[in-house]
């Protein structure tokens, strides 16, 4: 992980397995956050989960929509998962966010707290295409992108906005975590 990002996952009580996994890639000119939660827990939720992954490993090049439909492709055999992508354009420092299903993404600036990603339905057994939301970023804005194994009114305090991301995940996890799902949570940091 890089030094303005973080990430954790445990999984469901009683598995070896997590069913959540997320990943960052920085490339020169883009930072590609993704965080997905394969159908249930164990592991054909994990092989889900990893799937999402690998496709978007071998296509960061592309566009946030053209991500998830390579994904919808190649979960259809799996049982499938729910998934946010965040595309940060280094350039422009302008997030686009697409997310199917109950991945809650959260950006906090200091003007303000909004919550991104609305799309309904399963990568790999199809779903209606939201548009992605799209919002400018500044130093030190934070993303949060988080499963629903943590609780929904999960909620930051402004001193913990401060802390390094890592931190941030860990005590998201532990406070709001949930033992009877896969939890994860994926913290980014503008920088």
């Amino acid at each position: 992980m890089a030094l303005n990002t973080g990430y954790v996952a445990r999984p469901c009580k009683g598995e070896t397995l997590c069913g959540d996994v997320g990943r960052v890639w920085q490339l020169p000119t883009r930072c590609v956050l993704a965080l997905a939660d394969g159908l249930g827990h164990g592991p054909h939720a994990a092989h889900a989960a990893l799937l999402a992954m690998e496709c978007i490993a071998q296509n960061l090049h592309l566009e946030c929509q053209a991500l998830f439909a390579a994904c919808d492709e190649r979960l259809r055999h799996s049982r499938g998962a729910v998934l946010a992508v965040a595309v940060i354009d280094l350039d422009s420092n302008l997030l686009t966010l697409g997310s199917i299903g109950n991945i809650r993404s959260k950006l906090f600036t200091p003007a303000r707290n909004v919550r991104l990603g609305a799309g309904r339905g399963i990568v790999g057994a199809g779903f209606k295409w939201t548009p992605p939301d799209q919002v400018p970023l500044s130093n030190g804005d934070t993303l949060l992108m988080f499963s629903d194994g943590v609780a929904e009114e999960a909620t930051v305090q402004a001193d913990y906005l401060n802390a390094p991301p890592q931190q941030l995940a860990q005590d998201m996890l532990a406070q709001w975590g949930r033992h009877d799902d896969d939890a994860s949570v994926l913290v980014y940091r503008h920088a």
